[in-house]
């Protein structure tokens, strides 16, 4: 099923001619997040590599970023975890950034991430985090796998927001059970993969 097959669904089942396209992709996009709102799901689970520069201690966090950043230093061939930390733990350590060489550690502030120490030169970090999926468009393309897989999950609930705006409370009623009964499904489906595959992470969150 493609986005833009997706799209045609839910104009079809508004069967409206003041009910266009964008707007349906718009609220199949509100439920894209809502999704992600909701928990952490493996297809959000999302790397990135970026640079550090010497004497720079403060990196802008991806703009996709949602929950529990990890990190990797990668120096050469070697691939080093960096610790991570919370509350006076990283207010401790922040008194003291005169000190420059290899970063060992890290923490999260105000949309940005701090190394510690100060990097004395050029390193590569390798981010892995859950993170918001992009904005879906009018395309023949699956572009994530809630379009892929859960395409019935965005169809009832871009269609129950439709109604909705129409102030259709029956009809809005309606579709917003048949969301409800596929997000259940899809919710069990990854918390099972969750229970028997998931390995728990510290919770971070940008403060």
């Amino acid at each position: 099923m493609t986005t833009a097959d997706i799209i045609t669904i839910v104009v079809n089942n508004l069967n409206r001619g003041d009910f266009t396209r964008p707007m349906a992709l718009g609220y199949i996009n509100e439920r894209v997040n809502a999704v992600c709102d909701y928990d952490n799901y493996s297809f959000m689970e999302l790397t990135a590599t970026a640079p550090t520069v010497a004497g720079q201690q403060t990196y802008d966090i991806p703009s996709t970023y949602k929950d529990q950043l990890q990190m990797l230093i990668i120096d050469g061939v070697q691939k080093t975890p960096l610790i991570k930390w919370v509350g006076t733990e990283a207010e401790l350590s922040f008194s003291n950034t005169t000190t420059s060489t290899k970063p060992y550690a890290y923490w999260v502030w105000q949309n940005a991430y701090n190394v510690y120490p100060i990097p004395d030169k050029a390193y590569t970090l390798f981010l892995k985090y859950y993170g918001y999926l992009g904005d879906m468009t009018d395309v023949a393309i699956e572009e994530n796998e809630l379009g892929q897989y859960w395409y019935k999950l965005l169809e009832n609930g871009a269609t129950a927001e439709a109604f909705h705006f129409f102030q259709q409370a029956d009809k809005t009623t309606e579709w917003e059970a048949k969301y409800q009964s596929e997000f259940k499904k899809m919710d069990r489906r990854y918390n099972k993969r969750k229970t028997t595959n998931y390995i728990p992470r510290m919770r971070v969150r940008v403060k």
